[in-house]
């Protein structure tokens, strides 16, 4: 008998000491992970050496995209479909930890984008939503920038975007603006371009 309770005590030890080990091993690799920098992790192709904006494939489009400075998961940003390049398709990435987000999948939603003190206000259709963690990730697209919006986007130093209608949605954001830094914007749309040639 107490051989077995031997047993019990050096395996229940053994597990707890594995249970350690396994978690050390994760908060050394944790912190590793979080001390690379953020283009190492993000993804795409920096082209700009501050690694800010980002060029890549997704599913046969080419997008040129940057990160929020209030939430990294945010995404502003275009793309573009190789057999029509010319276009500039804008590509919204937005989060809120409310599910009832996703009440407006399919609907039109009024994004304010603040570039530098000039405001465009736009319709972007929610395309999806997907729920990580205890997060609900809203994706926005479906709509080709003008040229006064490229414009000002190719000047700008800052695009300040906020979700402003519908109300029902707006009240549902934890965080109702995020800015974006447009440091690498023209060399990223150029890129994107150029990949769009070479796609065939």
């Amino acid at each position: 008998m107490d051989g077995v309770y031997t047993l019990k005590m050096n395996l229940s030890k053994l597990i707890l000491v594995l249970f350690i080990n396994i978690t050390l091993f994760i908060i050394v690799i944790a912190s590793i992970l979080f001390s690379l920098p953020g283009k190492v992790l993000a993804g795409g192709l920096p082209v700009e050496e501050d690694g800010s904006w980002y060029v890549e494939e997704r599913a046969s489009r080419i997008f040129y995209f940057t990160h929020g400075m209030i939430v990294y998961g945010h995404e502003f940003g275009f793309y573009k479909n190789p057999a029509d390049y010319e276009n500039d398709i804008l590509w919204l990435i937005f989060s809120s930890s409310e599910e009832k987000v996703k009440d407006f999948i399919g609907k039109n939603v009024v994004i304010a984008l603040d570039v530098d003190g000039e405001v465009f206000k736009i319709k972007l259709n929610m395309l999806t939503a997907g729920t990580m963690g205890f997060t609900q990730i809203m994706y926005f697209t479906n709509w080709a920038a003008d040229k006064q919006l490229l414009d000002a986007l190719m000047n700008g130093h800052h695009v300040k975007v906020q979700i402003v209608e519908p109300k029902g949605l707006e009240v549902l954001l934890d965080i109702k603006e995020d800015t974006f830094d447009l440091g690498g914007f023209n060399n990223s749309r150029k890129q994107a371009e150029e990949m769009c040639k070479d796609f065939y």
